[in-house]
């Protein structure tokens, strides 16, 4: 015999599971159903041999009653006490048959159901015959009411019998039926002829009635002998005999001899032939010889059913046993065979979740952390060489290419990050060397249009630059453009306005008073700008973008950017929802999704949470809500308010004129730059503050008054008082001859007083960040004459 370890495995399942299913399916299962369904349906019998047997007292109390109440004369009544006790007995043994036949465990057929239903009607109107005979009815009418009843409830006892379904017990049950309609016959002739003999004379109905009843009573005794077995013959003949049954049986047949006959003389009385004394003995103790055959015949029902389900069950139990056994035997048999195949399993499963679970999560994150290199993969202990230790073997294969793959994608996701920031490095420095080239250009240019281009080049190679530092971003690199010192919320919003395409639209409304920690400011900075990005491009063109910031409950600040966009689905929402969550992910964002990435990694880099809602039914667009933590802010230094001559502006600001002339406008202040480029000069830009509207430029409504000129103040965008530095920015007035009429500025018209200059007085020093802010302004106005103009111009020549 070969090593039983190598077999393969149809051998090995048919020895594990061919003997107990062999055993279980052939010699076991079905007959131990079938045994346990009989001995359920002889429990079901029992239950209605004992309503059946309940019964027979209901049927006594009721003959009883029409037997005591036909002891009267017409028109009297009978005696009340006894006569409502016995009334009791009869209500107490029906609630005793009510009780079993509405019991769910009885399972009554339909007719049995039906024929219930008679009994429980004749026994319910029962209360008003009582009613009548104690008002001294005619006792004749009394004794058929009395016999429609008790008719009722022998064939409810007939539909009990036929639902007993069994051979061994429906001939008895039929045998016990014929006999209680036999003894239903002679309670019949017992108040037929009582009621005669109380009367003296018997009448033409009662001869009938009594002739009748004989006539039934010997057809069911007969019935009763077909169906009944020798020994139940036996005690019927042995019990129903002796003096009492033959003196009843002789008056029986004297009292239809004293009935009158035409052209025969006149016949004995009734009462020469029948006395009332001896008729009740006899009756009573001829219905007391048939009743306890009828117990018997009952008792011994109950037991054969019993004796039934005992049989039966005991034979569920021997093939219970059997079948046990024969599995014991299979499980030894199995146990041996098994155990092996179940080691195997266990070990192979084992495995299997350990890589999945473990070695792979782990090799991969130590490949990403370290690089690719060779891996050697530890084998499945599964040694042998049947089909488990050769679906081990396989494993390990799968295994060993998964690593291998794993080892593979490494290194070409390693060099696919190392191009795009080798790429984004070098567009980012040329991008950067041409903002600079771009600085020079316009500190250079005079004129208006070239000026406006060079702005909007200067844009473009902003946004440039974000996108490359996105890519950075995506691809685990940081970025080198960072704070290094604390800035405030305002300012950080408005750089993110700065560095989107449309700028102009974005309003930022009142912030709270705090900082953003320098080495996350930047960071902050992108991600609101991805959201703003997104906000613009998927709202109309002449909408607003809002952004406001809030204090966070718990500490931190919530900043909300509000569109008026088209929206989205509940299922898109969702799905932005995990993008912006979704910091593992190794798989490259679709274009149109690129954001969303850069947001998550940004924000999971910062532990800031970003949600996108809807706005609800009434309101278009959406809402991204930004939850700064706590230790990304903090409240500002307590240093007085700076009067500057103009707030520095970055760069492709939005900043429109107000319509007064001295009305303030608030911007961005931003720290004095330490080298050539400020840590400004990576986020210049500005977006329209809250409040702002686009009226026509102050300088094209006319000229302003010599020495009067906006002032601005960097901490109260209301405030309109002089600036207190001691100087005046530079006066403008509209230039002549321009068919726009562009503002001109008055060489050497603004220098203070005591100072050289081309007249032996010094130029005033100017800061830097001031004056980019100024030209910033002049181009603002610039942009907004030539399309005043235009409109103009249009209408003159289309009146």
């Amino acid at each position: 015999m070969a090593d039983w370890r190598n077999w393969r495995l149809p051998v090995k399942v048919a020895a594990v599971l061919l003997v107990p299913v062999a055993v279980a399916v052939g010699a076991g299962v079905l007959q131990i159903r079938g045994y346990v369904v009989r001995a359920d349906s002889y429990a079901s019998i029992g239950k209605l041999v004992t309503l059946r047997s309940a019964m027979t007292p209901l049927i006594a109390a009721v003959q009883d009653e029409r037997a005591y109440q036909a002891g009267r004369l017409d028109g009297a009544a009978p005696d009340e006490n006894s006569y409502h006790e016995r009334g009791a007995v009869t209500t107490r043994a029906f609630q005793t048959v009510r009780g079993l036949a509405e019991d769910p465990a009885t399972p009554l057929g339909s007719v049995a159901v039906a024929r219930f239903a008679e009994v429980t009607t004749q026994v319910n109107a029962m209360p008003q015959l009582r009613q009548s005979i104690d008002a001294g009815s005619d006792v004749s009418v009394s004794v058929v009411a009395y016999t429609t009843v008790l008719r009722s409830m022998l064939d409810f006892d007939q539909a009990l019998v036929n639902e007993f379904g069994d051979p061994a017990l429906a001939s008895t049950g039929g045998a016990l039926h014929n006999l209680q309609v036999a003894a239903e016959q002679l309670s019949l002739q017992h108040a037929v002829l009582l009621t005669a003999a109380t009367r003296g004379r018997l009448l033409e109905s009662e001869v009938v009635s009594i002739d009748q009843s004989q006539l039934r009573y010997l057809d069911r005794v007969a019935d009763f002998a077909a169906l009944a077995t020798s020994a139940q013959r036996d005690l019927r003949t042995q019990t129903v005999t002796g003096r009492d049954v033959l003196a009843r049986d002789r008056m029986v047949q004297d009292a239809l001899t004293t009935v009158p006959a035409a052209g025969k003389p006149e016949p004995p009385t009734l009462a020469s032939k029948v006395s009332i004394g001896e008729w009740e003995s006899a009756s009573h103790n001829t219905d007391a010889l048939v009743s306890k055959v009828l117990t018997g015949l009952e008792g011994e029902l109950s037991g054969t059913v019993a004796t039934l389900q005992d049989e039966t069950s005991d034979q569920a139990g021997v093939i219970s046993v059997i079948l046990l056994a024969s599995l014991l035997t299979a499980v030894g048999v199995g146990v041996v065979f098994g155990n092996n195949m179940i080691r195997s399993l266990l070990t192979l499963r084992r495995t299997a979740l350990h890589v999945a679970q473990h070695q792979l999560p782990a090799l991969v994150a130590d490949l990403r952390e370290e690089g690719a290199s060779e891996v050697v993969i530890e084998p499945v202990a599964v040694h042998t060489t049947e089909e488990f230790g050769q679906l081990a073997r396989a494993f390990d294969a799968v295994h060993q290419q998964a690593v291998g793959s794993a080892v593979e994608q490494a290194r070409l996701r390693g060099g696919l990050r190392n191009t795009f920031v080798n790429l984004s490095r070098r567009s980012q420095g040329l991008v950067e060397r041409q903002l600079r080239l771009m600085e020079e250009l316009e500190r250079k240019e005079e004129n208006p249009q070239q000026l406006a281009n060079l702005f909007k080049l200067d844009h473009l190679a902003t946004r440039m630059r974000r996108n490359n530092e996105n890519l950075m971003v995506l691809s685990g690199t940081d970025v080198t453009r960072r704070f290094s010192k604390p800035i405030p919320l305002g300012d950080v919003l408005r750089a993110a306005a700065s560095e989107i395409e449309q700028y102009q639209r974005v309003v930022v409304q009142t912030t709270p008073q705090v900082e953003v920690v320098g080495y996350a400011a930047s960071d902050l900075v992108r991600l609101i700008a991805e959201l703003l990005d997104n906000a613009t491009a998927f709202s109309p063109p002449r909408s607003h973008v809002v952004i406001v910031g809030r204090p966070r409950n718990g500490g931190g600040v919530v900043i909300d950017v509000i569109d008026e966009g088209v929206g989205m689905s509940p299922e898109e929402l969702d799905a932005a929802n995990v993008r912006l969550r979704s910091v593992d992910t190794d798989e490259l964002p679709a274009s149109r999704q690129m954001g969303h990435f850069v947001i998550a990694r940004l924000s999971a880099r910062h532990q800031i949470d970003v949600t996108l809602v809807d706005q609800g039914p009434h309101r278009d667009g959406l809402r991204a809500v930004v939850g700064v933590p706590p230790d990304l802010v903090r409240k500002p230094s307590n240093t007085p308010p700076r009067v500057i001559e103009a707030a520095p502006v970055p760069r492709r600001a939005t900043v429109v004129p107000p319509a007064r002339p001295r009305q303030a406008i608030t911007r961005s202040a931003a720290p004095a730059p330490t080298t050539a480029e400020s840590e400004w000069s990576s986020f210049r830009g500005m977006a329209v503050e809250d409040g702002a509207t686009a009226p026509k430029s102050v300088w094209f409504k006319g000229k302003l008054p010599t020495g009067e000129a906006p002032r601005h103040r960097l901490d109260d965008p209301a405030d309109d008082r002089p600036a207190t530095n001691g100087t005046t920015p530079d006066v403008v007035e509209p230039t002549t001859g321009s068919d726009v009429d562009l503002p001109k500025r008055k060489p050497r018209g603004n220098l203070v007083a005591g100072r050289p200059g081309a007249d032996g007085v010094a130029p005033v020093r100017r800061d830097p960040n001031a004056t980019r802010g100024f030209l910033s302004n002049y181009q603002t106005g610039i942009r907004q004459g030539v399309r005043d103009s235009g409109d103009h111009r249009s209408a003159q020549e289309n009146p």
